[in-house]
């Protein structure tokens, strides 16, 4: 732990990997593998380019160089589209794959009726508009929206703060809403699985507890898109989500960007601090990419068995998939479009709460990170002169370390393994019971907004345990 705040601590991974943490001021973590080591900001140059790097620094602090923030934001909205277009995938082949063969007659000669009342059926499949398109459609309307509004504060942050006009925002916004999203059929309606339980004897089910969300500065919209997949949200409500969505982040980047100058002099004596470190990293190298290779192969063998054994466990679940779902259509067919203004809402009071929650949160972060930046700037300069001893100590341990870490990683495996099996078993009768009780309580309750309000409370209650990220170093 050094005076200016920057601590430094190897950890040893399964895999036979050495990493070295660097602990910055603003509590970001970067972890460096052998592999990786000589990175181009650790690499030794010439005494000109030193010179023209440094110079590169110092202009990445001005408002005009912030691309690479814009380049990572569009990493996690194509990852966030690809999450969302899967999963709406995977619901959509279930009425595909299930779909029960036409009956046929044990007559040897084929009667009329029978094939009249099939050609009506087969017109009618075709006229019904597919699901799965609807949900692709909207899906790459959403992607497309803020791709666009992305491109736009790109341009804008390069050209200077010229503007833009709220036409032009609504404009594009209209072509997308247009363009991507056909009207939704109204012959089908998916509710997603509830996670409450009902008690022993009776009354409202009781809520099992959830795990804590982490929600970033870009994904609360698409967070709370994908806990509701199958809500009616319209453009004009979308879009303005949106724009309150991406000007609060633009007004968090502005003042986040006031406190990038006093960082530069703790980057640099970082990267001195990592290229001493480079030294002595090149001799744990070779031994890293032996124990690498050999760990490929066990991997490799590994992969090749839990695929089989996948594969054998898919085809049961298929079978049993198959069975639920058709007792699951079987009982809804009476319930679909209900209480939809009601719902949308209750969606978007949610999203409001949501966005004030996000705002107060990553104000709080924002000052506790500036205390604590003034406090580990005191600490900094110490941390680097010890720095140096710590690692001929460190080095000693490593190797005790690693044997260690061996063994330990055999047992976990090991009892890994059979505690998965075991849990695997209890879990599938338990989402039996879970499913049957589920349906008995939708067939027999028509009051749907009731549970519509039960999971907004749950959402609201996460997000108020949500632990909000907000990224202010504008280098990936």
């Amino acid at each position: 732990m050094n005076s200016t705040g920057e601590s430094t601590a190897f950890s040893v991974e399964p895999d036979n990997r050495v990493f070295l943490t660097s602990k910055l001021p603003k509590d970001s973590r970067k972890e460096i593998c052998p592999s990786q080591v000589q990175s181009p900001r650790t690499r030794r140059l010439p005494k000109g380019k030193r010179y023209e790097n440094r110079s590169a620094v110092s202009s990445w602090d001005s408002p005009f160089s912030q691309r690479p923030r814009n380049r990572l934001t569009e990493q996690e909205l194509h990852a966030v589209s690809e999450k969302l277009s899967q999963r709406l995938s995977e619901l959509d082949q279930g009425p595909a794959m299930h779909r029960r063969p036409p009956y046929r007659s044990h007559s040897l000669s084929p009667s009329p009726v029978n094939k009249n009342k099939q050609f009506r059926m087969e017109r009618k499949r075709q006229r019904k508009p597919k699901k799965a398109d609807v949900h692709r459609f909207q899906a790459k309307a959403i992607t497309e929206a803020f791709e666009r509004e992305l491109r736009r504060n790109e341009v804008q942050e390069n050209i200077g703060p010229l503007g833009i006009n709220e036409e032009e925002t609504e404009k594009i916004y209209r072509e997308s809403a247009h363009k991507g999203t056909p009207k939704r059929s109204q012959s089908w309606k998916m509710y997603p699985r509830n996670t409450t339980t009902t008690s022993p004897r009776g009354g409202l089910p009781k809520p099992n507890k959830a795990v804590p969300m982490k929600v970033n500065e870009h994904s609360l919209l698409p967070l709370m898109l994908e806990q509701f997949p199958f809500l009616y949200v319209s453009g004009q409500t979308l879009s303005k989500m949106w724009k309150q969505q991406i000007a609060q982040i633009e007004q968090l980047k502005k003042d986040a960007h006031g406190e990038n100058w006093s960082k530069k002099k703790l980057q640099d004596e970082t990267e001195e601090a990592l290229r001493r470190h480079d030294l002595l990293t090149a001799l744990v190298k070779k031994e890293y990419e032996h124990n690498k290779r050999l760990q490929d192969f066990k991997d490799r063998i590994q992969r090749q068995k839990l695929t089989q054994s996948k594969i054998k466990e898919n085809r049961q679940q298929i079978v049993r998939a198959r069975k639920y779902y058709d007792d699951y259509r079987v009982q809804l067919r009476a319930k679909m479009m209900r209480m939809r203004t009601r719902e949308e809402m209750i969606f978007k009071k949610l999203f409001e709460e949501g966005l004030q929650i996000q705002k107060q949160r990553l104000r709080d972060l924002r000052n506790y990170a500036k205390e604590k930046r003034d406090e580990e700037k005191r600490q900094h300069q110490n941390e680097l002169d010890s720095m140096e001893n710590y690692y001929k100590d460190q080095f000693s341990l490593l190797a005790e370390a690693i044997s260690q870490e061996r063994q330990d990683l055999k047992a976990r495996e090991k009892s890994q393994a059979q505690t998965l099996h075991k849990v695997k078993r209890e879990l599938r009768s338990k989402m039996e019971k879970e499913i049957q009780q589920l349906q008995y309580m939708i067939t027999r309750n028509d009051d749907d907004a009731f549970f519509r309000e039960l999971e907004a409370e749950r959402l609201r209650s996460r997000l108020h345990m949500a632990s909000f990220q907000h990224s202010k170093n504008p280098f990936p």
